[in-house]
């Protein structure tokens, strides 16, 4: 039970995390030459003018669309505020959908205190909102953190609830990715809540062809749904804000051949390494490696799909407390290293005065071409697909089957030894 004492530290904390940002989100300006933001705002109008999205091209003729049609029913009225008051509007859902995520992380981490945990959950996001995926996200104008924060949310609900599967069919109808969390579902043997995401999914999509029949037919009928060639043309020149497993084979074997199997093997471990979390009952584990898993295998993951490293981080954390005790030590040191690889550092920003918040991926020779990166800086240029693959196998050994000690056999009376 965590005191309630924590409350009026966490807000403080909260506060003054907050207008901090604000005030280097002021000093560099909005960022609207990221083209996220600026592909939502366009994508809506031209649905609204009833034109074919996913032929065109937006922020001049640079980036497509690559959403499910669905989606595009959120981002038609999103459109019509502007591309600077969309970005504050989803900024503000960043920021709450953040404070949530911490809340819902430490209450599966087992912690209780109704104001002890509302503190704990705002001082974690005051840290949170500097780590690199989440400043992404803000940035950018994404919508990663809301996603997690309903797949968060799907599994915060106590087990055979109604709606439990719900928000992440609604998570998957939004971006695809999220539907890892099914097969999370599926071999954990909660087939019901499995078939509610699945029949949520469905729903919306249908409903996306009931909005827009021709572009959800092209989006669907056609395999576009699949294609990472729109996202990214060239995985070895993605640049080092895309980390997957995808990327790292490309930069340093030239192989597509190596990314499928390297991602097989990921695939599998990862969702037996969740698995066994789950046995356990670590369900905040188990959730964290499917997260990791799916970041991993994707062909594209850019650093704001990172917006998962909060749980993670939470994850980390509560297994470091229950590290046997000459472990204990090396084990608490564990999430500091994890904030340290994914922290915004400070560089130089927008306005030749302004000290940014960037990441470690950010420091680099050129960011959108590997071919300039040499020596150790190939190694931080994929800091986030490592660090992820270490954290599996941390996990594994985590979780791996524990000796227990064999007690002698109570003797016979009247044996002799």
């Amino acid at each position: 039970m965590l005191p309630d004492w924590l409350l009026l530290p966490g807000v403080l904390a909260f506060a003054v995390s907050l207008g901090s940002w604000l005030q280097v989100a002021r000093l560099e300006g909005p960022q609207l030459d990221d083209p996220d933001i600026e592909v939502y705002v366009q994508a809506g109008a031209a649905f609204r003018h009833d034109a074919h999205v996913y032929d065109l091209a937006f922020t001049g003729g640079h980036w497509p669309f690559t959403y499910p049609p669905v989606t595009l029913l959120a981002f038609e009225p999103l459109s019509r505020l502007g591309s600077t008051h969309a970005l504050v509007a989803l900024n503000a859902l960043t920021v709450v959908s953040l404070v949530v995520v911490c809340l819902l992380s430490l209450r599966m981490a087992g912690l209780r205190g109704r104001a002890g945990l509302t503190g704990a959950a705002l001082a974690l996001a005051a840290g949170g909102l500097w780590l690199e995926p989440v400043q992404a996200n803000l940035n950018d104008g994404q919508i990663n953190m809301m996603l997690v924060l309903l797949v968060m949310a799907d599994f915060a609900l106590p087990d055979g609830h109604r709606l439990r599967g719900a928000a992440i069919g609604v998570a998957t109808a939004a971006k695809l990715v999220p539907g890892i969390f099914v097969v999370y579902l599926l071999i954990t043997r909660r087939y019901r809540d499995a078939a509610t995401a699945a029949g949520v999914f469905a729903g919306l999509t249908v409903l996306g062809f009931v909005a827009d029949w021709r572009d959800s037919a092209q989006y669907w009928f056609t395999g576009m749904f699949a294609s990472s060639g729109r996202v990214t043309q060239d995985a070895a020149l993605g640049g080092s804000l895309d980390q997957s497993l995808h990327t790292l084979a490309a930069r340093w074997t030239g192989s597509d051949g190596v990314y499928y199997a390297l991602a097989l093997v990921v695939a599998v471990a990862g969702f037996a390494i969740a698995r066994a979390a789950w046995a356990r009952g670590e369900e905040l584990t188990g959730v964290a490696c499917t997260a990791l898993t799916g970041l991993l295998v994707s062909p594209v993951s850019w650093t704001y799909h990172y917006a998962w490293i909060v749980p993670v981080l939470v994850a980390t954390a509560a297994v470091a407390a229950q590290a046997p005790p000459r472990l204990r030590w090396l084990a608490a040191g564990l999430p500091g290293v994890l904030v340290m690889a994914f922290l915004a550092w400070p560089m130089q920003g927008r306005g030749d005065h302004v000290a940014a918040p960037r990441g470690v991926l950010w420091h680099l020779p050129d960011i959108e071409d590997p071919t300039t990166w040499h020596g150790v800086q190939r190694v931080v240029g994929d800091t986030y697909t490592l660090v992820s693959l270490g954290l599996l196998v941390l996990a594994a050994l985590w979780l791996r089957p524990r000796k227990t000690a064999v007690e002698p056999a109570p003797q016979m009376a009247g044996s002799t030894v």
